[in-house]
């Protein structure tokens, strides 16, 4: 499922709704490994906040390419 909207971006067609479901999936990923235990602020921590990040920017990035 992510292959989809990497490919869809790099073609140019449809990237702004491939976008928006490459962030939602992307941030599932994030939120089903939240379950593992982390020991404070950490790399692990600071990668996993980077994940939400990269899912919520490609979310904006799609609704925004979508929407102009």
């Amino acid at each position: 499922m992510v292959i989809l909207p990497v490919i869809a971006m790099l073609i140019g067609k449809y990237h702004g709704i491939c976008a928006i479901l490459f962030g939602i999936v992307f941030f599932i990923f994030t939120y089903c490994d939240k379950n593992k235990p982390s020991p404070g602020f950490t790399i692990d921590y600071s990668w996993h906040l980077g994940g939400y990040e990269a899912g919520i920017l490609a979310i904006v990035y799609g609704l925004v390419r979508c929407l102009l």
